[in-house]
């Protein structure tokens, strides 16, 4: 029973640096931030894991890394979908604006319905840098797979 509540904590790392992403980004795209959701995630694993796991378990501690990594990268996802959700339509209000030489105020309602009509997805997408997207991602999953992986931070905490 005690093996079922080890994966809690990277849940939670995971959804807290995806929370702080969102809110910190705001539609620009500093991705290096990223890395800090692996931080978040893989030590909040490793807490709830040392009080869960044996210390020699090396298979299970394997699993608890994995396991860190694939929420960091739930976490990354996590926060593209609240900077789309929270920030998406004062940009393409400001776009509009920029565009037809108009306040905000007035490109408000264009771009509230222009966000209604795309997906959440396509939106999510349209902010994406690519590779440099991808190899912060892996960087993020590879730091969240290291902190619980690592055998002097486990000992550390036992």
């Amino acid at each position: 029973m005690k093996t079922l509540t080890a994966p809690i904590g990277g849940f939670i790392g995971a959804v807290i640096g995806g929370v702080l992403w969102a809110k910190y980004i705001q539609g620009h795209t500093d991705g290096f931030i990223v890395i800090g959701i692996g931080v978040l995630t893989g030590a909040g694993m490793l807490l709830t894991s040392s009080r869960s796991l044996e210390r020699d378990a090396k298979t299970m501690w394997r699993v608890a890394s994995v396991a860190a990594a694939f929420f960091a990268i739930l976490g990354i996802f996590i926060g593209k979908y609240l900077d789309v959700q929270w920030n998406a339509v004062a940009q393409i209000a400001e776009q509009l604006s920029q565009e037809h030489n108009i306040s905000i105020e007035q490109a408000m309602p264009t771009a509230t319905i222009m966000f209604k009509g795309q997906s959440v997805w396509e939106l999510m997408q349209t902010r994406m840098n690519g590779i440099y997207d991808l190899f912060y991602c892996a960087a993020a999953a590879f730091v969240a797979f290291r902190i619980p992986s690592n055998r002097w931070l486990r000992n550390y905490l036992y």
